[in-house]
């Protein structure tokens, strides 16, 4: 079945300064947040760097990198996606342009603040400020109260461009923006509702230790997975100009998503203090996920097919192609992970730190900055600043990001078997290490320059002179147009 608008409507001029303003938080955010991950990696070869400095301890920066990464970049950057997709999907201009510039700046204002409560450079003990100590749970109260409201206004705005729309048929991509917005609702509040806030009133033992790993595993597969998927089933038929493979797979897909990735937290606790049972059902359901994430991967991969000669100097392509296979990567590892056996070796491992990096930078990030690479000259009017820079980009990220996560994995699993050995002292298991180490932080290196490059290259094309339609000279920009209309590239095959 072909999708199609139920009628033609005039090109729409949209403003996109939403998208925009949530788009450079999200940039600048990155930057940030990856040259604290390069730190946190350079300190396990220097331990000593930053001596004396509380506020530059790995304890301190490790969480701070991570949930930047997430809440810092991601989320924003999506929803500068979603501000950009939603009215084209919709037929519709944005409900409230103001509101989404006052979204990211209380959102922007809560991640700052989350900066500062969990690298305490004032060291206070507040409970304000007090990061509650619980992994991807460190956010303070105060931070967490700017990014429910920040939520509160993003999901009014979409659900209100939404329910003006002039399109009856919905295209799958808004399918994941609705669930983002109504999954990311109660995981994060489930994870920092009122009984976690203050140690005397939170869950205790098992209780406490299965809701931090639903939040924390939903986190990444019902708030960014869902993002970054629509943006991924948005913008790759765009970029590769072919029709969806199959709307009704994408379906597939969105519902089993939902319905099976919230029983798969307690993988993370296998041989944990939780009942036995409860465990055999993570890992069920961890492998039952094979159903969402195939169904996708089969259908961006079909929606190429015929267009792989498109890789060589389609860099918005080569980001999800690469993204959607690191996709499929990520979650075979996660699924094999629940199992008992590998569980045993890998629990507690560097291997773990590999996974989630797959997961956020190599499957998230990926389909990202795709996004951005196709959004940003189309926001702004503009050819994309230099095309080289984003080939460098993609491989700095690439080849980084493979030299940092292999190491991770096989010095990990190495590590895993030699913690199972009771023969070795752990400070030796430590020293074996160093060279994965090395070669981590190498990658981390990497990858961090792709993102000044990145930045630089975006920064660029939105401050370059604005091209006049009619004036581009036959390279396309007269394409970058603003147009309402759901393209023939959006149609699917099925």
């Amino acid at each position: 079945m072909r999708m199609q608008p139920a009628a033609e409507t005039d090109k729409l001029q949209h403003e996109d300064l939403a998208a925009k303003w949530a788009l450079w938080a999200g940039v600048g955010y990155i930057v940030f947040f990856g040259v604290l991950g390069l730190i946190a990696s350079v300190k396990f070869l220097v331990p000593d760097l930053f001596n004396g400095v509380n506020w530059l301890s790995w304890p301190r920066i490790r969480p701070v990198h991570v949930q930047g990464m997430i809440f810092g970049w991601a989320l924003p950057v999506f929803m500068a996606m979603f501000y950009y997709m939603v009215p084209r999907l919709c037929g519709t201009k944005l409900w409230n342009e103001k509101l989404g510039i006052i979204t990211t700046l209380v959102w922007s204002t809560g991640v700052a603040l989350m900066v500062l409560g969990v690298l305490n450079p004032m060291d206070t003990t507040s409970p304000w400020w007090s990061t509650k100590g619980k992994e991807y749970e460190e956010w303070p109260v105060v931070s967490s109260i700017f990014l429910i409201v920040a939520w509160v206004m993003l999901t009014v705005n979409i659900w209100s461009t939404f329910v003006r729309r002039t399109y009856k048929q919905m295209y799958v991509a808004l399918w994941y923006v609705m669930g983002c917005l109504m999954w990311t609702s109660f995981v994060y509040v489930i994870g920092n509702w009122p009984s976690q806030l203050f140690p005397a009133n939170s869950f205790m033992g098992l209780n406490d230790a299965n809701v931090n790993w639903f939040y924390g595993h939903s986190v990444v597969g019902l708030i960014a997975t869902p993002a970054a998927l629509a943006t991924a089933y948005y913008f790759l038929p765009k970029s590769a100009n072919a029709p969806l493979y199959s709307h009704k797979l994408s379906l597939i897909g969105f519902w089993t998503l939902g319905s099976i990735y919230i029983w798969n937290g307690a993988h993370h606790m296998i041989y944990g203090p939780i009942p036995y049972w409860l465990q055999t059902v993570a890992t069920i359901f961890s492998f039952l996920l094979f159903v969402p994430v195939l169904s996708a991967v089969t259908n961006f991969f079909g929606t190429v097919r015929g267009e792989w000669h498109q890789l060589r100097s389609n860099v918005p392509l080569k980001f999800i192609v690469a993204g959607t296979v690191f996709y499929l990567l990520v979650s075979t590892q996660g699924s094999f992970q629940a199992l008992r056996s590998l569980n045993a070796v890998t629990h507690f491992t560097d291997w773990v730190i590999g996974h989630s990096h797959m997961a956020m930078f190599g499957f998230v990030t990926f389909y990202a900055f795709a996004g951005c690479y196709y959004a940003v000259p189309r926001m702004y009017k503009r050819p994309l600043y230099s095309e080289g820079m984003a080939d460098w980009h993609f491989w700095l990220s690439f080849v980084g990001f493979i030299l940092f996560s292999t190491a991770l994995w096989i010095g990990g699993f190495n590590q895993g078997i030699e913690w199972n050995n009771p023969n070795l002292t752990f400070i030796s298991t430590v020293n074996d290490m160093k060279p994965f180490w090395h070669v981590r932080a190498g990658g981390a290196a990497l990858m961090v320059i792709g993102l000044f490059i990145f930045a630089w290259n975006l920064f660029k094309t939105a401050t370059a002179p604005t091209i006049t339609p009619g004036t581009d000279g036959g390279d396309g920009i007269d394409e970058l147009d603003n147009s309402s209309r759901t393209p023939s590239s959006l149609l699917s095959r099925v």
